[in-house]
């Protein structure tokens, strides 16, 4: 994109994509930056237009000319440039974006945005091409390491559920474009419960993955289901780039000890729709009330769903309660590189924040919030202790929080005092804008 300029509005995120034309080695991308330049922005790569993945990250932007290297071996058919933050107040200028691949580089094409999934059958496995409900359920079923089920565009009712693992070497792959939906409309329900289900039903969700490990979800779109996306007792599973929206409750939860998965390059909106105060965005493990079902050691302990990430997200608008809520008793997870869109919190059960930290051990990192009204949004983030020792050792580094006027913190942390051996950090590189009290109530962390 060269010999003209691009202008974004002044609101932020913006992103600005190029599709290649085919996939290609990539060894570079050159930035010339107008006055709105970006302070922070990413660059990220896409084999479809439509699942993304960060590469690079420049959170020190100081315009004029910015060339980025690219990591070695990449090869990809798009390239956005993803814009959190920008010098000035008029939005985001980019005079010259250009690509390069190796050994002689050149400009990228004109910057499109149509694109769908192009799946292929990986590690030895099968590629099962399906378009109707029965084909679907039938290849969940039948389901082998190294699979790719690939979804044609259309809608899919029903309940559907996926209760066979792959591996790390050959994982089951369901794909298809955001035009393929899954919905479960009449509360279909997965059979296959605990031996001992304490009170647990698998009904209304928009797909399950019941105890099984490394599944990769790209592409497709789930609404218009009790719950969206949940996973019991999974493991090493990937949610790539879906679309999650119009659900009566919360719109994915990682719950009865489903550890080491990963939410990214995905869009969540318009959640709790029947019951606005369970209308998280994501869930990672179980409140203590519910670890009667969801607990390890027959529900004796607590929901250990550990070491969960949500990277590259939009939450929002319309999440009716937080948009991710990180319950008491998980360790270790993630949060990185999410969009925040604070319209439509609604208040109820508490729900105030972005996010409810009440897990130990997680990272949050370079996220960007925002709320223009229309939400009973309180304070950015919290932090709460519900049993002893959990709510501590986490660290808030780089996260931009704009409240839009709203009364609280960008980062409320409760209970610190009890936090001594393991306190939680806030650094000095996260923002503020438009809070009502500022950055945050405990000391920050240089």
């Amino acid at each position: 994109m060269a010999g003209t300029a691009w202008q974004s509005a002044a609101t932020k995120p913006q992103q600005l994509q190029v599709d290649l034309g085919s996939t290609v080695a990539v060894d570079h991308v050159t930035v010339g930056w107008g006055a709105g330049y970006g302070t922070s922005y990413k660059v990220r790569t896409s084999p479809d237009g439509s699942s993304w993945h960060t590469v690079v990250q420049n959170t020190a932007g100081h315009g004029g000319t910015e060339t980025l290297a690219m990591p070695a071996g990449t090869r990809t058919r798009w390239v956005q440039l993803y814009l959190s933050q920008y010098a000035g107040s008029a939005g985001f200028t980019v005079e010259e974006l250009q690509v390069f691949g190796a050994p002689s580089g050149s400009p990228s094409p004109t910057p499109s945005r149509t694109a769908s999934p192009t799946p292929t059958g990986g590690s030895g496995g099968r590629s099962v091409h399906v378009s109707t409900v029965v084909q679907l359920t039938a290849a969940l079923a039948d389901a082998r390491p190294g699979d790719t089920i690939d979804l044609a565009a259309g809608g899919y009712d029903g309940a559907f559920y996926a209760t066979a693992s792959g591996t790390a070497g050959a994982p089951i792959t369901l794909t298809g474009p955001a035009t393929a939906v899954l919905s479960n409309r009449g509360g279909g329900c997965d059979p296959n419960v605990p031996a001992t289900p304490n009170g647990i039903s698998y009904c209304g969700y928009g797909l399950h993955l019941n105890r099984v490990a490394y599944w990769q979800v790209k592409g497709l779109t789930v609404t218009e289901a009790t719950k969206g996306i949940v996973l019991d007792g999974a493991s090493h599973n990937v949610l790539d780039g879906v679309d999650v929206h119009g659900t009566g409750d919360e719109g994915a939860h990682f719950r009865a000890s489903s550890s080491d998965n990963v939410l990214r390059n995905a869009t969540v909106h318009d959640t709790g729709r029947s019951q606005p105060g369970f209308g998280e965005g994501l869930y990672f493990g179980s409140a203590q009330s519910n670890w009667s079902k969801y607990g390890e050691n027959g529900g004796s302990g607590p929901d250990r769903s550990d070491r969960n990430q949500a990277v590259d997200n939009h939450f929002g608008p319309n999440v009716a309660a937080e948009h991710i809520d990180i319950k008491e008793g998980t360790v270790g997870g993630v949060v990185r590189g999410n969009t925040f869109d604070g319209r439509g919190i609604s208040g109820a059960n508490f729900a105030d924040s972005w996010i409810d930290v009440k897990g130990s051990g997680y990272t949050l990192s370079g996220n960007h919030g925002t709320n223009s009204g229309g939400g009973a949004l309180l304070d950015g983030y919290q932090v709460h202790q519900i049993v002893s020792g959990a709510g501590c050792g986490n660290a808030f580094q780089g996260n931009d929080s704009d409240l839009g006027g709203a009364a609280g913190y960008a980062i409320d942390v409760t209970d610190q005092s009890n936090c001594a051996a393991s306190p939680n950090r806030v650094f000095a590189s996260n923002t503020v804008a438009n809070a009502g009290k500022g950055l945050t109530n405990i000391p920050v962390t240089a």
